[in-house]
């Protein structure tokens, strides 16, 4: 007689299809769509115990990743380590709603599976992209795995044939900011349509697919949107295609693969300057150069404001950031001069400007260096001062001594973080009086 055998796969394996045991729940996500990202945290209940939950948190690129963050947490109330996990998610969670600028959305099953389901071609192994290795590899093979056991429980189900189905543009529409400002719209647009994101730069416009795979600023590749100057069109030199639309022309910084490209455009907006959730009509594009390095740090340089203190030694050992009010729940990173907190704004208000920076959307910084000094950093006065006060308020204030505050034209901070061993004295040159 012939023995046959059948391999079960275990709970704690990652071939176990979990989501078989849980039904859905919700979903929050991050209304970032615009900025080329959404955060989704999915919470699944037991069939079993309403009390254990199954929670997905994941970070959707729509530009070369695809999927770039991925982790599920099986949290069952009375496990030993039930709280543990849940200290882990949330922190995870939060973290990247943080990052990301955000606020947070309900989204319907059918929508969430759509916007997972636009993500995942990019995530497939063919796409070339700028930074990869094989630890990505592995992670993006471990995640796709984890989604498809997801969507195959789902099939199994009826979940999905009661839920209405949504057109791009609307599940687009839904993890959007609403009512854009005129400047929104246009570095939006700008920022998607250089990230050869087009579905997203065809929801800001009246223009089709192939009219914005046309604009010759698309033909260096995906690039990041570093800088754009926004100033209103002439009405009688720039006339639009259509007769009505209002113009305003653009300075445009962007970083490719290997260069900096500086463009001017000419875009047309339909309705008028108070009008919110205004759309593209047309884009003229007008010259595109490439960059040297001393003009692109001329295009994108701002004031660094900088406050350096001396630290005693007992304090860097075991030094703790939530200690310092606006570094709490921030994880340090580790450089090759210190520990680097990155402190960025609660939302992305920094889009609605006339002259947007990508720098804008990081509130500050601070870096305990090596050698036992701990620097604050922001290119906005009001935020410096705001970083300042926290620290001279803070547990650790005893512990520090304040050495100065300076205002630098030419950015030195990255140079701080990166240069081994480096103080801030030896970056700076003083003046006869020592200022």
């Amino acid at each position: 007689m012939e023995n046959r055998f059948t391999v079960v796969e275990g709970r704690k394996s990652e071939y176990y299809n979990h989501f078989a045991d849980y039904s859905f729940a919700s979903c929050e996500a991050t209304d970032t769509r615009l900025m080329g990202v959404v955060v989704l945290h999915v919470v699944w209940t037991s069939d079993d115990s309403r009390s254990a939950k199954l929670h997905q948190v994941m970070h959707l690129d729509f530009s070369e990743y695809g999927i770039d963050e991925y982790r599920e947490f099986e949290l069952v109330p009375g496990s030993d380590d039930y709280r543990d996990k849940k200290s882990e998610m949330n922190a995870l969670w939060n973290k990247m709603k943080r990052v990301s600028g955000g606020k947070t959305v309900s989204v319907p099953l059918s929508a969430m599976i759509s916007l997972i389901d636009s993500a995942l071609p990019l995530a497939s192994e063919d796409i070339d992209r700028e930074y990869d290795d094989s630890e990505n590899v592995s992670f993006r093979k471990n995640a796709l795995l984890r989604i498809s056991l997801m969507k195959e429980a789902l099939a199994e189900r009826a979940d999905l044939v009661t839920e209405r189905t949504y057109s791009e543009n609307e599940i687009i529409e839904m993890v959007s900011p609403s009512r854009l400002a005129t400047h929104e719209v246009i570095n939006y647009f700008i920022m998607r349509l250089v990230d050869l994101d087009y579905p997203a730069a065809q929801y800001l416009s009246h223009m089709s697919r192939s009219e914005l795979e046309n604009l010759e600023i698309t033909d260096a590749g995906i690039q990041t949107l570093v800088r754009n100057v926004i100033t209103d069109g002439d009405k009688g030199t720039d006339i639009a295609p259509d007769g009505i639309s209002v113009p305003y022309r653009c300075n445009v910084t962007t970083l490719g693969r290997t260069d900096y490209l500086y463009s001017t455009l000419v875009l047309w907006l339909d309705g008028n300057a108070r009008k919110k959730d205004r759309r593209v009509t047309a884009v003229s594009v007008g010259s595109i150069s490439r960059l040297s390095d001393y003009e692109a740090a001329m295009q994108i340089s701002s004031h660094e404001y900088i406050t350096v203190f001396d630290c005693r030694d007992r304090i860097l050992n075991g030094f703790d950031g939530s200690k310092i009010a606006p570094l709490s729940d921030i994880d340090p990173q580790f450089v090759p001069n210190g520990w680097l907190y990155t402190i960025y704004n609660k939302d992305n208000s920094h889009v609605d400007s006339t002259d947007y920076r990508l720098s804008d959307d990081v509130y500050g910084y601070a870096l305990l260096t090596i050698d036992g000094e701990f620097i604050l950093m922001s290119n906005k006065l009001i935020n410096i001062s705001m970083l300042d006060n926290a620290t001279i308020l803070s547990f650790y204030a005893p512990y520090m001594t304040l050495s100065g505050r300076y205002q630098l034209d030419t950015p030195i901070f990255h140079t701080l973080c990166y240069t081994h061993g480096v103080m801030f004295d030896q970056l700076i040159e003083h003046d006869d009086d020592g200022e």
